[in-house]
């Protein structure tokens, strides 16, 4: 079986179990075992690292027995911790082609309260123009060894980024001084470890006008969008 799932990643340890720590992958099989009253084993599309965030991950289970599939994400909606929520039942997937990831900045002097756990405050202004012409040198397919961070299993480095998109976001909502949430969205076939924030922590040092050691984003801007 195949759920959607979405979940505020502020207060996990990522999605993959870990002994000891809070994670998505952890709760979902608690409330399965409460269901099913036997233990159940998931597996994920992707798995994101603590802090991160998702929108649409597809999780897979085989069910011991046949359970109505309203009743089952009803069910689960109603053990699950309120950061994560089951959004549906969908397709068999049998490869996900690409994914798609967005990082949201806020580039402003106040930090509005309800972007604080999703947004990376980021000043002073940021020069868009710049940053989207390094952008533009990411799409396509390269080695992308320098934005791995070390800790990964990853071992081919080769990945196709299909586009890069940076624009302002209306968050409707009035801010101080014209400040700005700057949309960063990254479409590609694959992604090595921290590899979307390292590309976010490159080209913001782009816009700053500034290149120094290479910076690491942090993981509460990032959210999973898209797998298809």
């Amino acid at each position: 079986m195949n759920l959607i799932i979405e979940y505020d990643g502020t207060d996990f340890a990522g999605y993959e179990l870990q002994p000891g720590k809070r994670t998505v992958r952890g709760e979902i099989e608690k409330a399965l075992h409460k269901i099913y009253k036997k233990k159940i084993s998931i597996r994920a599309v992707s798995r994101t690292d603590s802090g991160v965030h998702a929108l649409c991950n597809n999780i897979f289970f085989t069910p011991p027995f046949k359970i109505p599939e309203l009743g089952l994400v009803k069910g689960l909606n109603a053990l699950l911790p309120e950061d994560i929520r089951v959004c549906g039942v969908g397709d068999k997937v049998r490869g996900v082609k690409s994914k798609t990831y967005e990082y949201l900045i806020y580039n402003g002097e106040v930090m509005p309260v309800h972007l604080r756990r999703i947004a990376w405050q980021v000043i002073p202004k940021l020069n868009l123009p710049a940053m989207r012409r390094a952008a533009k040198q990411l799409v396509g397919k390269h080695d992308f060894s320098s934005f791995c961070a070390a800790g990964g299993d990853d071992k081919d480095f080769v990945c196709t980024i299909n586009r890069i998109t940076i624009r302002k976001r209306d968050i409707g909502h009035w801010t101080l001084d014209n400040n700005e949430v700057i949309n960063i969205v990254v479409n590609g076939n694959r992604f090595l470890y921290k590899m979307v924030r390292n590309l976010v922590g490159y080209l913001v040092e782009i816009g700053l006008g500034r290149k120094r050691k290479k910076l690491t984003a942090p993981a509460k801007g990032l959210c999973l969008i898209l797998q298809k």
